[in-house]
C-alpha cells in the first residue's frame, strides 16, 4: 500500500494528486496518509513511525538533521520510496528516490520523476510553480489554494487532480463560501498593521485571521502597503511569516531561523511556543524585533556603536 504524505499547500497537494494519478496508471493501491506541517514535523514523523509495511511518499517537505533519527526508525519497518523538496538545505532522508531542487516545485519533481509526459500531471506541476514561486498567471491557481484553505477534504481534492478535473460545482460552493469569509479577513488584517524600520528595510507586521493562509496575509500586506518591503504574518497559533518583495536582497530563510524555521530565501517561517493574541501582540513584537534588530546589528558594523 502506497502511503502518501504532503504539505498542506498547493504545491503539496498537487504533487500527492501526479503520484496518485502514477500510482492508477501501474494498478497500485494509494491512500493519502495526511499533512505533514514544518513546525509540527517532529510530532508527525514520531507518529508515522509506529506504521508499518508501507511504502512511504513524503512531498514537499523540508527535513532538518533533528529527523534522521526519527526517519531511520521508520524506514526499519517501512520504505521511503520517495521524497522530494525545493529546499536546498533540506538533509536526506533515507529514501529509495529523493528529489531536492530550489527551481522546481515539488509537483514538478514528481511529474519529471514518475509522469514525464503527461499532460495532465504537467498542468498540475505549473499551477503549483506559478504559487509557489510567485508567478501566478491563472486564475485556477488561486483558486485551488483557497479551496485548500478553506479546510475542504484533501482527498476529495487530491482525487479530483489526479483524474484531471481541476474544478467542480463542489468545489465552487466552498470557494463561494470562502471568499465571503477570506475578504472580511483581509479587512481586518491591514487594522492591525505596525511598521518597523531596520537599516533600509521596512517590516510591516499584521495580526492574521486563523482562515488566511500565510501567502494571503503576506500579499495583503505587501499589496495594501507600497512602503512596505518585508510582510510578517503573524498567527494566532504562533506562527510567523515573512515575504518579500523582489528588490530586497534579504534571504527571509535567515530571519525565520532566527526563531527556529527556515523556508526560501523569499518566504520564510516559523513557528513561536505560543499562541499571539491581542493582548499579548506587544510583547510578541518586542521580542520578534529585539532578535531582529541583533541579526541587522551584525551586518552593519556603523550600527554597532549606536
Amino acid at each position: 500500500m502506497i502511503s502518501v504524505y504532503c504539505s498542506e499547500k498547493l504545491d503539496g497537494i498537487c504533487a500527492a494528486a501526479i503520484i496518485f494519478r502514477h500510482a492508477r496508471f501501474a494498478k497500485l493501491p494509494a491512500h493519502f496518509a495526511g499533512f505533514l506541517h514544518p513546525d509540527l514535523l517532529s510530532r508527525e514523523l514520531q507518529d508515522i513511525s509506529t506504521e508499518k509495511n508501507k511504502l512511504l511518499f513524503l512531498l514537499d517537505i523540508s527535513l532538518s538533521p533533528e529527523h534522521l533519527p526519527l526517519l531511520d526508525h521508520i524506514s526499519k519497518h517501512n520504505k521511503i520510496v520517495y521524497a522530494n523538496t525545493t529546499n536546498p538545505n533540506s538533509v536526506k532522508p533515507n529514501a529509495k528516490i529523493f528529489d531536492q531542487h530550489e527551481r522546481q516545485s515539488s509537483a514538478e519533481q514528481a511529474k519529471n520523476r514518475f509522469l514525464p509526459n503527461d499532460p495532465v500531471s504537467a498542468q498540475l506541476a505549473t499551477l503549483s510553480h506559478e504559487y509557489k514561486f510567485w508567478k501566478i498567471n491563472d486564475d485556477k491557481t488561486l483558486r485551488l489554494a483557497d479551496l485548500i484553505a478553506s479546510g475542504h477534504n484533501p482527498l476529495d481534492i487530491i482525487t479530483s487532480l489526479s483524474r484531471g478535473v481541476l474544478w467542480n460545482d463542489t468545489f465552487q460552493k466552498t470557494y463561494d463560501e470562502f471568499t465571503i469569509k477570506k475578504n472580511a479577513a483581509l479587512e481586518e488584517l491591514m487594522k492591525t498593521i505596525i511598521i518597523k524600520t531596520h537599516l533600509t528595510y521596512r517590516i510591516g507586521y499584521c495580526l492574521a485571521s486563523p482562515i488566511l493562509t500565510p501567502t494571503d496575509a503576506c500579499e495583503k500586506i505587501l499589496n495594501s502597503h507600497a512602503g512596505v518591503d518585508i510582510a510578517c504574518a503573524l498567527h494566532r497559533d504562533g506562527k510567523i511569516t515573512f515575504r518579500r518583495r523582489e528588490h530586497p536582497a534579504i534571504d527571509l530563510r535567515e530571519l525565520a531561523e532566527l526563531f527556529g524555521g527556515g523556508g526560501q530565501p523569499f518566504a520564510a517561517g516559523a513557528r513561536l511556543p505560543y499562541q499571539i493574541t491581542k493582548d499579548n501582540l506587544p510583547d510578541t513584537l518586542f521580542k520578534i524585533e529585539h532578535a531582529l534588530r541583533a541579526y541587522f546589528l551584525q551586518g552593519d558594523p556603523e550600527l554597532q556603536n549606536t
